[in-house]
């Protein structure tokens, strides 16, 4: 992006490589494990992954000590699951499976509790899972759809209530005192852009947000970006 190239990024015992082309790749991972020997760390093969980003499968063959690195369409990152398609609506459908599962444990445990303490063990538990790394992605209706939908149907189970009963789900929200997911998320998006404004100029997160992909986007419509999602009308009067 820009005049400035990120090729390596870490994090505790992650190392994420990125390149242009299967050459580049490999003397950049020639280089890492290089530099990684050299501090006495060793590259492990058999949890090293390789991944091409594109619409279709391309064959990427990468090699470490003689052993070629598997080639995946999708691994988790920091709880995070990503695709080689970059789709998000994936990632935020399995989020929703996981908090709607656990929001099923949870009904088989504890559900015998005040709608006060289930409404509080949601929020500390599962809510979170739903809405994890949602300040830093854009907001589309489908999205929103999953998160909204994930939600009431935990709340509903809070309540003792289904779609039969033909209850509003703002009523529910309000009885129980908890703020619509969407607009909770709306809400530390903002918070997170305010943050990374104060943020020092040669922070990573800075640098990010100023900048622009220096390659052409594919053919058809041009997806949502994180600016877009969280500067709309809706979402400056939202409260």
């Amino acid at each position: 992006m820009g005049s400035r190239s990120l090729n390596i990024m870490c994090y505790a015992d992650y190392a994420f490589l990125t390149a242009e082309s299967e050459d580049d790749l490999q003397r950049l991972v020639y280089e890492f494990k290089k530099a990684a020997e050299e501090l006495n760390m060793i590259v492990s093969c058999e949890k090293s992954m390789t991944m091409v980003v594109a619409k279709e499968l391309i064959r990427c063959k990468i090699v470490i000590n003689g052993k070629i690195l598997e080639q995946v369409s999708r691994f988790n990152y920091l709880g995070v699951t990503v695709s080689s398609e970059r789709c998000v609506v994936e990632e935020v459908r399995t989020q929703a499976h996981k908090a709607a599962k656990i929001g099923g444990c949870l009904g088989d445990i504890v559900w015998t509790m005040s709608h006060k303490a289930k409404t509080r063990i949601y929020k500390a538990c599962v809510r979170p899972l739903l809405t994890y790394t949602a300040e830093t992605r854009a907001e589309t209706s489908t999205i929103k759809r999953i998160a909204r939908t994930t939600e009431m149907r935990i709340l509903r189970s809070i309540k003792g209530e289904t779609l039969r009963d033909h209850v509003r789900s703002s009523d529910i929200r309000e009885e129980l005192e908890v703020q619509d997911v969407v607009r909770s998320v709306r809400a530390r998006r903002r918070f997170w852009g305010d943050h990374v404004a104060s943020m020092q100029d040669e922070r990573l997160a800075k640098w990010a947000e100023s900048q622009k992909p220096s390659t052409h986007r594919p053919l058809g419509r041009p997806p949502k970006r994180w600016k877009e999602s969280w500067n709309s009308m809706s979402q400056e009067f939202c409260q």
